[in-house]
């Protein structure tokens, strides 16, 4: 196996890993229908969020599935603006994403986006 393979290998597995442990120490609020993670507008998993975890947030889901009452009670920038341009994660749908002032502090740092910046060239 190459080196590259090897370390994709390896990267997938951890994120494997790191899924099903999330999931595990997970409640059940932070689960879709289909009992697959909820992931929020924002891109983070909401059982890996540190609101969810302190019982201060239920979960928003993706931007285009909520409703304005939702928008309204969650008051986050983040989702209010992916709900506003119908899509569904800001890091797969939104051209403006490594440039966002919205996402920073909640939940990326300056130096994340950045370097996903730096690397979409």
């Amino acid at each position: 196996m190459s080196d590259v393979g090897r370390r994709t290998f390896l990267g997938r597995s951890a994120q494997v890993a790191a899924v099903a442990g999330a999931c595990a120490l997970a409640g059940s609020s932070a689960y879709g229908a289909e009992g697959k993670p909820m992931i929020g507008a924002c891109g983070i998993a909401c059982s890996t969020c540190p609101l969810m975890k302190a019982e201060k947030c239920k979960g928003c889901g993706a931007g285009n599935a909520v409703s304005a009452e939702v928008v309204a009670a969650k008051q986050c920038a983040v989702l209010s603006c992916a709900s506003m341009k119908k899509i569904d994660y800001c890091g797969t749908a939104c051209a403006k994403f490594a440039d966002c002032a919205k996402l920073i502090g909640r939940p990326y740092d300056k130096d994340f986006q950045a370097r996903i910046k730096a690397k979409l060239g």
